[in-house]
């Protein structure tokens, strides 16, 4: 999101008015440099108000995050297969009978 503005700080600092021929300075030239002053703060409220905005969708994100990574944690169940099955008994059978079981060669 880009925005110009039609000011800069030196701008403002610089800025100076045109005298009119009674005291003081033109009113047409204040007032419009008033207004785009007024335009620059109207512009920032607006980005302000979108950056608060941006930070609370932010930090429900984040608690989105969390809440899922917590789901994914708790619905991952222990996967046993038939091999790893068949594993494990052949692990009990050497442990059982031994190594010199003529059947536990097969797996």
């Amino acid at each position: 999101m880009s925005v110009e503005l039609n000011l800069t700080a030196k701008n403002i600092y610089e800025k100076e008015f045109k005298k009119s021929r009674a005291k003081g300075y033109s009113e047409d030239d204040v007032n419009d440099y008033l207004d785009l002053i007024i335009e620059d703060y109207m512009k920032i409220d607006k980005l302000l108000t979108r950056i608060k905005e941006l930070e609370i969708e932010n930090q429900n994100l984040k608690i989105k995050i969390d809440a899922l990574k917590n789901t994914v944690k708790e619905e991952k169940p222990v996967q046993v297969t038939n091999l790893d099955i068949l594993k494990r008994l052949s692990k009990l059978e050497l442990a059982v009978f031994g190594p010199g079981n003529k059947d536990s060669d097969i797996y």
